[in-house]
Parts: C-alpha cells; structure tokens; sequence
C-alpha cells in the first residue's frame, strides 16, 4: 500500500503541494520525505490512522525545509527508523544551524512558518555507501535542486523529489515547471533527468505534488521545460527583468 500524505499549510496558501509519502506492506514500512516542522501533526496523525506503528526507513529525497523540517520531530516518534540521506546532508541533519539560518536567510518569512528542525543523532544516519535494502529500495544520487538531492525505486515507483520539476493538477490536466532553485546547475539538472530515464516506467511520485503513471510523458515535459526556462532566462540575461521574463515565460510556456 502506498498513500500519499497531504502536507497542507493553509497560512501560506499551501494546498495539494507538499507531498510525504507513506509505504506499508509485507517488506516493512518506510515515509519518503517528512514535510515540514509545522506539518508534523499532521503527518503524524496520519500516520496513527494508517495503523503505522514502526517505520522501518524514512527516506530523505533533500533536506529543504519544506521537505525534511520535520525530520528530527518524526525521528523521535520511530526511534527504530534508520534515517537516509545524502551523505552531504548527513552534517546538516546532525547539527541544522546552518540549514537553519540559511533557510532563514533565503525564505525569511516561510521559513519561520516553516519551523525549524531539530537535530538527528548521527548513530540514527544512513546514507547510500551505508544502507543495505537487498532487492527492495534503490537509491540514485539525483543532484540539480541540490547537490545532496537523490531519487528512491521501489517496486512500482519513482520517488523523484524535485527531479522532474513541480507538478501542479489542473483541469483536466497537469502543469509541470522546474523547481525553482536556491542554486542552479543546468548540467547536473539535466544529467540527473537521464539518470532516471531508464526508471520512468512507473509511477512518478513528485514532493510537489501527487502522483503521475505515465512517467515517459513526464521526462519528455521536463525535458522541454528544462531547456525552455533556461533559454528564456538566457534571452534577458544582458537586462534581467523579473517582469519582463515572468511574461515571456507565460507567452512561451505551453
């Protein structure tokens, strides 16, 4: 069973957006990625409901405070669950002041909405040269919306994180955009699309938002997307103007 938790922040406007993710079956039970620390309870009740009593794994995608905020909180309530990350997250889960004040520094306000994360004992820390899921979860180093950022297959899934961009349900339909980055590599970016090619033939689950089954149509829009937002920043880069690019973007993005 794989259940998708809704992460919702209603001061922010936040609905359908953040996603945490919830495996439970024959193998164990495993929660990809923890939301922030303001949407803890909300997680944690759901997870009551569930009937999760113990989580084997909490699978860490990135440590941004809107994806891992409530690491430390969720930790303490699954005293058993190894924690995996990226092995240059692993400081950053152990003592957070700098994530925190560079959350701070980057998000201002959000980020005190956000809340922030409490500590993870390092014994607790497991990252991929360190792990050993025998023939269940796989994990691929996936960098571009960070350079800790990585990606998790099990069985029928793609957790991709931010890989594939932010996916927004319309209509009818979806959009789906890049994620905006606090840093931007377009190599790795892209290199990491193509790490995941040959892992697209499942569901995508995306940390923004939900759940996609064709995932050959997702890495084609992404790939589009990707270029298109780069070449269009590109063309403003001599006199950048957030409102002339925000327009251009809305003239050239199908």
């Amino acid at each position: 069973m794989l259940e998708l938790i809704d992460l919702d922040i209603e001061s922010l406007g936040y609905t359908r957006f953040i996603s945490a993710w919830l495996y439970k079956g024959p193998e164990g039970a495993f929660l990809v990625d923890t939301g922030p620390a303001c949407t803890v309870d909300t997680l944690l009740k759901s997870l009551e409901e569930n009937g999760v009593r113990d989580l084997d794994w909490i699978l860490l995608t990135h440590i941004h405070m809107d994806h891992a905020g409530a690491v430390g909180h969720v930790s303490r309530h699954f005293p058993e669950a190894g924690i995996v990350c990226h092995e240059r997250a692993a400081s950053h889960l152990i003592d957070p002041s700098r994530l925190w004040e560079g959350s701070r520094q980057i998000l201002g306000e959000i980020a005190e909405t956000y809340g922030p994360i409490k500590p993870v004992p390092e014994e607790r820390i497991l990252t991929r040269e360190r792990v050993d899921f025998g023939e269940g979860i796989r994990v691929i180093p996936t960098p571009g919306h960070a350079a800790h950022h990585q990606s998790f297959v099990f069985s029928d899934w793609l957790f991709c994180g931010e890989v594939f961009g932010v996916f927004l349900k319309t209509d009818g339909d979806f959009y789906l955009r890049p994620a905006t980055p606090p840093r931007f590599d377009f190599a790795q970016f892209a290199d990491s699309m193509e790490r995941l090619a040959p892992e697209v033939n499942r569901n995508i689950c995306f940390a923004h938002y939900g759940m996609y089954p064709d995932g050959n149509r997702i890495l084609d829009l992404a790939r589009t997307q990707l270029r298109l937002w780069v070449e269009v920043i590109r063309s403003h880069a001599q006199s950048p103007n957030m409102q002339s690019i925000v327009s251009d973007l809305k003239a050239n993005d199908p």
